[in-house]
């Protein structure tokens, strides 16, 4: 039963991946990714505009690499592997060497082509779906140095495939290009193998796949158009003629506008502000209005100069001034706010008559004009 099974998926997992090699479209990623894709992993592609992060990866798939590490590269991923990453790297470049020669191993180049691998072990690694030979086809084996590994595929002495656990992860060497290309995953046996070995990570898990370079923050290349700008003699001289126009266009002040005066000039006095609401106002017979409007305003400019709340009613609201230390002379303020009770009907030059003594009592008592909302919130 289980071969039937395994047999099926396989069959399934080649026909995908043809169909993938027939769509001709780079724009959707390798077939390796979208393959992993449809295992429902996580799966991020590694490149220059997104480098490695492998603190947000739980495994790491280096395929058919042709440019080496660095040592820091390197290092950051035997840490990685340590605490509890996977490590899967499938390629025979010897720019691969420095990283095979980190976990303890070596490329060995074979005098003749390794096309097929068979099982090493007796009792499968992955004994729920056993794959028993996988096509390889690869010029180089792997040689151990001073590491126990487990060999998992080969042929006689000769290894492909190894696994070791190096602390709490485990990492998968392969001396193998094209086991996971295009090419090799049309077979049944490299599909079933990939199977099993995602079959090892945990459901949903987060995948960085490199596929020919690895890129980290430190060795991304810089962006075209900020190289350019910044570290060209061009771009420099660009950057200084926008500035030197910039500051020509503010000193002019064409572009930003001039500078206005601190103070303003003409200012209107209440008098012409009452006469200008009254012609607006005058077929619709809202002196009243206009009339509560400087009685409120009164009110909240003397509640802000001296801390009364200008909400209280009018007899309150003296008397509050009067405890503030307000000196009323000839009781000049108490006739001006009996004055401005809204319920008296007044004619126009009668309420002309009352702003003009508002205004003169603001600029006798030096009252300064603040907004209404302030004297409110009091």
């Amino acid at each position: 039963m289980r071969i039937v099974q395994v047999s099926i998926f396989s069959f399934i997992l080649v026909a995908f991946a043809c169909l993938l090699n027939s769509c001709d479209s780079p724009g959707y990623g390798t077939v390796l990714y979208q393959i992993l894709n449809k295992l429902k992993f996580r799966v991020t592609e590694i490149s220059a505009a997104y480098p490695a992060r492998l603190d947000r990866c739980e495994a790491l798939f280096l395929q058919a690499l042709d440019k080496a590490p660095t040592e820091k590269e390197v290092r950051d991923i035997q840490d990685f592997v340590s605490t509890g990453g996977t490590l899967i790297v499938a390629g025979e470049n010897e720019a691969l060497s420095g990283l095979f020669s980190a976990f303890g191993l070596e490329l060995q180049e074979l005098t003749a082509r390794l096309e097929y691998s068979e099982r090493i072990p007796e009792k499968p690694l992955f004994p729920e779906h056993p794959v028993d030979e996988v096509r390889t086809g690869t010029d180089f084996v792997i040689e151990t140095i001073g590491r126990e590994v487990a060999v998992l595929y080969g042929r006689g002495d000769d290894a492909t495939i190894v696994t070791l656990s190096p602390g709490v992860g485990r990492a998968y060497f392969i001396a193998s290009d094209y086991l996971f290309s295009r090419s090799g995953l049309r077979h049944g046996g490299n599909a079933a193998f990939l199977y099993n070995l995602m079959s090892t990570l945990p459901r949903n898990a987060r995948i960085g796949l490199a596929d020919r370079r690895y890129y980290t923050l430190e060795t991304k290349p810089p962006d075209p158009f900020v190289a350019f700008v910044f570290r060209t003699p061009g771009g420099l001289g660009a950057i200084y003629i926008c500035l030197t126009f910039f500051l020509f266009l503010v000193l002019r002040g064409r572009r930003f506008g001039k500078p206005l005066d601190a103070e303003e000039k003409n200012r209107r006095l209440s008098a012409e502000y009452v006469h200008a609401m009254t012609a607006l106002y005058q077929k619709g017979n809202t002196r009243r209005e206009v009339l509560r409007h400087i009685r409120e305003r009164l009110k909240a400019d003397l509640g802000a100069r001296w801390r009364v709340n200008p909400n209280l009613e009018t007899t309150l609201f003296l008397e509050e001034l009067a405890l503030r230390g307000v000196v009323d002379e000839d009781d000049e303020l108490k006739h001006l706010m009996a004055d401005l009770n809204p319920s008296v009907n007044i004619s126009e030059a009668r309420l002309l008559d009352i702003a003009r003594r508002v205004e003169t009592y603001r600029e006798t008592a030096k009252i300064r004009r603040t907004k209404l909302t302030v004297g409110r919130g009091l």
